[in-house]
């Protein structure tokens, strides 16, 4: 929740700066909206459940309304703020999502290159009227938005461009009786003006887009690493080469064609740096260039250059295209957003910089302290009231930080669900798929907090009866012997019956180069259990993402029965440092930024090991400070601690951890 003196924004990154959103524009929006509503000649769907999650009777306009608004960001567009979820926030009373965007990340946005034409494309099976109908339709709803300064420039481009369709008697034909290709072809080629082009590549098609986004990049890195001189950050070549490497998908020709004589370098960098490259450790060193750019008053560079890197890693990842395994990753962009608002709230309110950037990452959990004063007038902080998130599984699942696709990735899960769950009270048939899952990460990302998270969820939709979990490695299922494995695992499958079985290392079942393995027993084995038992356990297996790309390819039943892959990525040191606040609170626990500078301290840098406990080697820091505080504190007469004596860790008590050996905290059973 914000700060009630602190206006919402939408944030788009590829913009100069967040817009603070007027509660009067929102307020017009919604009449004409509601007005639509009320509208009887209206065009709507002739399918009642046409537009999933809105109200039935809702008109085409508005939905369309809820698709296009965070697409008039820009092609791929990055938004963050109150307003992230913006058609959301417009449709509020005619949207019924099962789930809301929430947390304090961003959301990245993706559509077809066409998307400004889906209510004329919907409509081409309509007589004239109903065709000329959607044509309107289309521009009254860009219309909305050329007063919204993010949104203005697109939407102000395609109200032109319809303006002069509708106003020349072969282009109106053309929309109102034509074929959908040939209409696309002239959104192509003859609809909009050189000017307008510029601003909405994607609809000249992908290779276009993806021809766009490449040299929106190269001419912001030129300028950045102008501004902003950094010896690691390298040449667009050099760039190039990392997005590809992160990619993971080779090196696409057409990117080749659109680099032209610039290939050559791109591949002299790609063969320099692919041995000992380090995604994560090249993100981190992005975030800290980028960092440094803001402080140095470059934000507006910083931006775009985000917002341009979005956009191509998207390209490049084949998310567009609904790439097959491993599903792909958007470089997490919260670091630089929280730098971008932390300046931005310096700018409202110096005073309050410190404070606010503090309790914007914590406000989803906890209540706002207050200083009350003490007898003797000196001010002292009550203890932070957790809020209870027994009832209310998504709420604590916006409250991690953060895990941003995983959090996307369960709500279009719960969406799917309440969906099938109201087909079926409608006699309609549902669309089930199997509910069974792929958890790929490094320990301490949070798969097991996830596998929980979910389990009561199904419970609450009443797809799970019990909505608990059991947690098994190798050892909880492989025998010693002959005879022992089947039993062993059917034990753990019908002690997860009406829950989740959650397996983890789960690779280590079908070692490599060991055809007579008892583990391949165990995989037998529960491959089966799944069968007879469907819809009454949940299965995720989870591991390291190469070796559990090795497990699914090792049985052919394997991806069939679990076709939902998690991909969680690793923290970066802000995200650490966000945990450890986090958890720090939920121990009733006070700090200053010194101690917070403490803890970065710890942190080892990037590139940590494979094995880098990440989450739990923060926990171990947090209760190594608490154990060194009770330490540092029994030297004193217990009589004269005070409450903040007791609840105040200092920067002396933040050491790296000792209590567990490295060995211990990274090897520690699941979900310990």
């Amino acid at each position: 929740m914000a700060d009630s003196r602190r206006p919402w924004v939408l944030d788009v990154l590829a913009a100069d700066e967040a817009w603070e959103v007027p509660d009067a524009w929102v307020a017009g929006v919604r009449r004409r909206l509601t007005a639509w509503g009320d509208d009887p000649k209206a065009l709507r769907p002739l399918v009642a459940d046409a537009f999933p999650g809105f109200v039935k009777g809702t008109p085409a306009a508005v939905w369309f309304a809820h698709e296009v608004a965070p697409l008039l960001g820009g092609w791929i567009p990055v938004l963050h703020g109150e307003y992230a979820d913006l058609g959301a926030k417009l449709t509020r009373d005619f949207y019924r999502p099962a789930s809301h965007l929430g947390g304090s990340g961003h959301v990245v946005w993706t559509a077809a290159p066409d998307w400004p034409l889906t209510a004329i494309a919907a409509a081409r099976g309509f007589r004239e009227p109903g065709r000329r109908q959607a044509l309107h339709l289309t521009r009254d709803v860009f219309n909305l938005f050329v007063d919204a300064p993010p949104l203005a420039a697109r939407a102000q481009a395609l109200v032109a461009a319809l303006d002069r369709i509708l106003a020349t008697r072969e282009a109106l034909y053309l929309h109102t009786h034509g074929e959908y290709d040939e209409i696309l072809q002239f959104w192509r080629t003859d609809a909009l003006k050189d000017t307008e082009r510029a601003l909405l590549p994607e609809l000249g098609g992908t290779t276009a887009a993806l021809r766009y986004s490449i040299n929106a990049l190269r001419d912001v890195h030129a300028k950045l690493l102008m501004t902003n001189a950094d010896e690691d950050t390298g040449d667009f070549a050099r760039l190039m080469a990392q997005l590809l490497l992160i990619s993971n998908r080779g090196f696409p020709q057409t990117v080749a064609k659109i680099l032209g004589p610039a290939t050559e370098d791109v591949q002299k960098a790609l063969s320099s740096i692919h041995t000992g490259f380090d995604a994560h450790a090249w993100i981190a060193r992005n975030t800290d260039w980028l960092g440094r750019a803001v402080r140095h008053d470059q934000q507006v560079l910083a931006r775009h250059w985000a917002a341009a890197a979005t956009r191509v890693s998207v390209h490049l990842s084949g998310v567009l295209a609904n790439g097959a395994w491993p599903e792909p990753e958007v470089p997490d962009l919260g670091p630089l957003f929280r730098l971008l608002d932390r300046e931005r709230w310096r700018a409202l309110d110096a005073d309050q910089a410190a404070a606010t950037a503090e309790q914007t990452s914590l406000s989803v959990a906890w209540d706002k302290v207050e200083q009350q004063p003490t007898a003797d007038g000196e001010p002292i902080e009550p203890l932070p009231k957790p809020v209870d998130f027994s009832e209310d599984p998504l709420a604590e699942l916006d409250s991690l930080i953060g895990l941003e696709s995983v959090k996307d990735a369960v709500r279009r899960m719960v969406a799917e669900v309440k969906t099938n769950l109201r087909r079926s009270e409608l006699g309609l048939p549902s669309h089930e798929r199997a509910r069974h899952m792929v958890f790929v990460g490094k320990p301490g990302t949070a798969k097991t907090t996830i596998a929980r998270l979910l389990s009561r969820i199904y419970k609450q939709l009443g797809v799970l009866e019990k909505g608990h979990v059991v947690e098994v490695d190798r050892s909880d299922l492989v025998g010693s012997s002959v005879g022992t494995t089947a039993p062993m695992s059917a034990a753990k499958f019908r002690e997860a019956l009406g829950g989740v079985l959650f397996i983890d290392e789960a690779y280590t079942l079908v070692p490599e180069n060991t055809p007579g393995d008892y583990g391949l027993e165990a995989v037998a084995t529960i491959l089966k259990l799944m069968e007879d038992h469907r819809n009454d356990c949940i299965v995720i297996v989870a591991g390291y993402h190469r070796e559990m790309q090795r497990f699914m390819e090792s049985n052919t039943g394997l991806a069939s029965r679990f076709p939902k892959l998690l991909s969680f990525s690793e923290y970066d040191t802000d995200q650490l440092v966000a945990i450890f606040e986090l958890q720090a609170r939920q121990k009733g626990m006070i700090y200053s930024d010194d101690v917070l500078d403490k803890v970065r301290s710890v942190i080892p840098p990037a590139p940590r090991g494979h094995n880098f406990g990440n989450g739990r080697f923060i926990r171990n820091v947090l209760e190594e400070a608490i154990s060194n505080q009770a330490t540092r504190l029994s030297e004193r007469n217990p009589d004269s601690l005070t409450e903040r004596d007791l609840r105040e860790l200092l920067p002396i008590d933040v050491k790296p951890p000792t209590s567990m050996r490295a060995a211990d905290y990274l090897l520690q059973k699941p979900g310990t």
